[in-house]
């Protein structure tokens, strides 16, 4: 019965030496560290279980001390379940408000803000409120008359074009259409010689930019189609009086 309640106490209480921490071994068992001999303090000197080390250079306390621990115990200390463990932060949730230096694309589009989105819009009277972006190769070109090479001018050419446009209203709101419509011009003339199909759709891209940028996106889309075709025949006659170009639906 002696022998059991011993064996029990020693259960509950550590008795023995502390060591150097880098000097211990695990698997070294219970001789101790492997080693010259280095200050040692025991769990039996003056004082009551549990009580801190003395401390001073006599006692080796400028060293790390193992006490009756082995490597294995250290790795138990250390939380097993994933959730006690720090995890990475969620990612932030995507900016509802895109900058407008991101509406570039086809076309010609139109960017308004909503009241919360407007520290990300542009200050009014600035650019880019309207992005056009048309390409010659919308315009494309064929010959309906050719020229016979008589007179100050001679043939006809026309394009059937659909340039397309778009209102964005950030954050999320977009309204895009189409404007079907015929441009036609001469072959050749007495002031700007030789139209070939190329030019032509220059000449077309330029005027088509310059009346996308002044149009009223807010209108109807049928009556917007009108405006940007009577827009362009009148820019037309402004920019190239004598060119006697013709812009219809």
């Amino acid at each position: 019965m002696a022998v059991l309640i011993c064996m029990l106490a020693a259960c509950n209480l550590t008795v023995g030496d502390c060591y150097p921490i880098e000097e211990w071994e695990s698997g070294a068992g219970a001789g101790g560290p492997v080693g010259p001999s280095v200050p040692v303090i025991t769990s039996v000197t003056s004082g009551d279980f549990g009580d801190a080390p003395p401390s001073g250079s006599e006692y080796g306390s400028e060293r790390k001390l193992q006490c009756n621990k082995t490597d294995h115990e250290d790795e138990e200390e250390s939380p097993s379940d994933s959730s006690e463990r720090p995890t990475d932060s969620p990612e932030s949730p995507p900016d509802p408000c895109p900058g407008f230096g991101d509406i570039s694309g086809d076309g010609a589009t139109f960017l308004s803000c909503s009241d919360a989105c407007s520290s990300k819009c542009p200050p009014p009277g600035m650019a880019p409120w309207v992005y056009v972006d048309f390409d010659p190769s919308e315009f494309k070109f064929f010959t309906t008359v050719e020229d016979d090479g008589e007179g100050k001018g001679g043939g006809w050419q026309e394009a059937r074009a659909n340039p397309k446009f778009k209102r964005l209203t950030i954050p999320r709101k977009i309204k895009s259409w189409n404007c079907p419509l015929t441009i036609g011009m001469p072959l050749r003339t007495e002031l700007m010689g030789r139209i070939d199909s190329s030019r032509a759709a220059s000449l077309s891209e330029e005027i088509a930019e310059e009346v996308a940028n002044r149009m009223d996106y807010d209108l109807p889309q049928g009556t917007f189609c009108d405006r940007l075709v009577d827009e362009m025949l009148a820019t037309f006659k402004s920019n190239y009086p004598r060119l006697g170009a013709r812009v219809t639906n």
